[in-house]
């Protein structure tokens, strides 16, 4: 993890490492940038800063329709792609090697670390949205968004459920079990919201749990990952849950609204709250008027 806490600019022209711990970004300002983090070019579209960027990355999914030049993104970020783009700073959401990063600072180059791993949540979402907004002139509207946020998952919390069930997320097959999300992970918290019990809670992060504990776990409910095999559900230990005998198995319409944290993972959380539980739960109009809805396409279906 980089060093954000204090952020100068030293020597002329010397770029800075910037996150949402820095005190010190007061005169910065961001006119053009490389987002290498999907959540951000989100987030950036949604706040109206969306003009400020000159390149984008093959992950990108909202807005669609986007005609940013991809650089090349993780694990092998392309110095030469970035400075052809004469970009002010590079956001990214992943560790890269601080020998990539030092690179990008001896060019000028301010680095916008934003976290998505461990210990993502709600509230560091709204501080991050807050950062962009200062850093590109649009704090206004990062405080609408941030308001929206709240109010939206105020009225998910109180929704009445009769009974919260217990779940468990399929991310993927693993050699001795299947990857899932335990603790302190962000999908985690989306399951809390969604007033569903994680049986793979026990563990913090990205883990493999074994089909033993799935099936002494018993699951009420199965959400299985966008690109998890079906047919698996038809197998040990998925046959052996209460989930499967009472056919409540899900599948996440789009990884992006549920692994990429933005604003719009909340209408991941109103999603699952439809399909588990049948409530339909009105949320506040989206507070900045889009040419490309932030609503997904699943989501206003229903």
């Amino acid at each position: 993890i980089y060093d954000v806490g204090v952020v100068n600019h030293g020597s002329a022209k010397k770029g800075i490492i910037i996150g949402v711990d820095s005190n010190n970004i007061q005169g910065v300002r961001l006119d053009r940038i490389v987002s290498l983090d999907p959540a951000a070019t989100t987030t950036l579209y949604a706040l109206g800063a969306y003009k400020y960027l000159v390149g984008g990355n093959a992950y990108d999914s909202y807005p669609p329709n986007e005609k940013l030049p991809n650089v090349t993104d993780y694990p092998s970020m392309s110095i030469q792609q970035i400075v052809n783009l004469s970009p002010d700073a590079v956001i990214s959401f992943t560790n890269y090697s601080q020998t990539q990063v030092n690179e990008l600072l001896s060019l000028g180059i301010d680095y916008v670390f934003l976290s998505s791993g461990t210990n993502t949540s709600f509230n560091l979402i709204e501080r991050q949205t807050t950062l962009l907004g200062e850093l590109t002139g649009t704090q206004s509207n990062a405080s609408k968004i941030n308001q929206w946020i709240n109010e939206s998952l105020a009225k998910l919390q109180n929704v009445s459920i009769p009974e919260e069930y217990s779940m468990f997320y399929a991310l993927y097959p693993g050699s001795h079990g299947t990857w899932t999300s335990g603790n302190n992970t962000f999908m985690d918290q989306m399951f809390e919201f969604a007033h569903m019990k994680n049986i793979a809670a026990n563990q913090s992060g990205f883990y493999e749990i074994s089909n033993e504990m799935i099936v002494s776990g018993n699951p009420q409910v199965l959400i299985l990952d966008q690109y998890f095999n079906d047919s698996l559900v038809n197998e040990t230990p998925y046959t052996q849950t209460s989930a499967y005998a009472s056919h409540r198995i899900y599948n996440i319409f789009n990884d992006n609204i549920f692994q990429e944290p933005t604003f719009r993972s909340v209408y991941g959380i109103q999603w699952l709250i439809y399909k588990v539980y049948g409530n339909i739960v009105s949320l506040p109009s989206f507070p900045i008027n889009l040419q490309y809805s932030p609503v997904p396409q699943h989501v206003a279906d229903e």
